[in-house]
């Protein structure tokens, strides 16, 4: 879908968008959401970047997806200038340096490509950056860079966001949008309070620290069980983050002894040095910091390296996948 196509469905007479979710904790579903919903979802996000009517927003992603729509919304609230791009790995090559972009709207995989350019878009005044977590090596280039990025988390249900932090070097909670607050299921998973009465309860399991302030462990149908422990693989992959120069994530293979038994997965790029010489690289600087990091049971049982982890369309691991692709390797 355009950004035209888009356009035309949202000044229509209907009072509902019909959106579909990524799918990437399963088959993509289909959400009718009011357009009020939507309406109010954006004025929390303007009010929070300061979106006026001079304002110009820019978008990278697919109009298929909430998050570019939800750009639409708030640019169509605040009378201002929207741009939009063809979704890639290499955004804003029609972009100058020098342009001013007030909000930019990107995933994680593009921000990459916006780090490793030889030069910072001295224009560009706040980032978004949503879709998927941020790879810990990423957080840090990011903190390090000097633009004003920011981490959302919410879903299409959500009509977006319904929280954002700071990208920083340290793993600061997330903080509700005005309005909004969060608690605890029995089960340890978030559950949003929206400020119109509407309760919902997600599947990440979380830590709240009080109603405006929450950190995710990771999804509850990623939890592994090794060794009669429960294990968030995102949690992991975090404390991993700043001892592994290489992209990678935590899965799991079936184990007699373990019940399951942590993986390392690394991906290696193209051309890079012979496999074995990474595993055995990466095996030793795991060895090294085991105790630092207190991993205890939670320590990876074998690393494995391949050439591409599996990702879905918005730049998530394909964890199922990934687990296919392992049982394959590593039996």
């Amino acid at each position: 879908m355009t950004q035209k196509e888009f356009e035309k469905i949202w000044h229509d007479s209907s009072e509902s968008v019909l959106c579909h979710t990524s799918g990437s904790t399963g088959m993509p579903k289909e959400i009718s959401l009011p357009k009020d919903f939507m309406r109010k979802s954006a004025r929390r996000t303007s009010e929070f970047f300061g979106i006026s009517s001079g304002s110009r927003l820019h978008t990278c992603l697919d109009f298929k997806y909430i998050a570019s729509m939800m750009m639409v919304v708030r640019a169509d609230l605040a009378e201002c200038q929207l741009t939009s791009e063809s979704p890639s790995s290499k955004p804003l090559k029609d972009i100058s340096f020098d342009e001013v972009i007030d909000l930019l709207s990107l995933v994680p995989a593009q921000m990459e490509w916006v780090l490793d350019s030889k030069e910072i878009w001295r224009g560009i005044r706040s980032i978004l950056i949503g879709g998927s977590a941020i790879p810990p090596m990423m957080r840090r280039r990011i903190a390090l860079s000097g633009y004003n990025a920011w981490e959302s988390y919410g879903m299409t249900e959500t009509a977006s966001h319904i929280a954002l932090r700071k990208v920083e070097e340290e793993d600061i909670p997330f903080s509700t949008l005005a309005g909004i607050s969060v608690e605890l299921s029995e089960d340890g998973c978030l559950v949003v309070n929206m400020p119109d009465g509407l309760q919902l309860k997600t599947n990440d399991i979380a830590t709240v620290e009080g109603p405006n302030q929450f950190r995710i462990l990771g999804r509850a149908d990623n939890c592994v069980i090794s060794g009669g422990i429960k294990i968030m693989p995102e949690e992991l992959e975090r404390r991993l983050g700043s001892f592994i120069a290489f992209d990678y994530c935590i899965s799991s293979v079936p184990d007699k002894k373990w019940g399951e038994k942590l993986v390392l997965v690394v991906e290696i790029p193209e051309n890079s040095m012979a496999p074995d010489i990474i595993k055995d690289a990466v095996g030793v600087r795991l060895r090294q910091y085991r105790k630092i990091l207190d991993l205890g049971v939670k320590s990876p049982k074998d690393v494995v390296c391949i050439s591409e982890i599996p990702r879905t369309s918005n730049g998530k691991i394909d964890r199922n996948n990934l687990k296919k692709l392992l049982h394959n390797k590593i039996g």
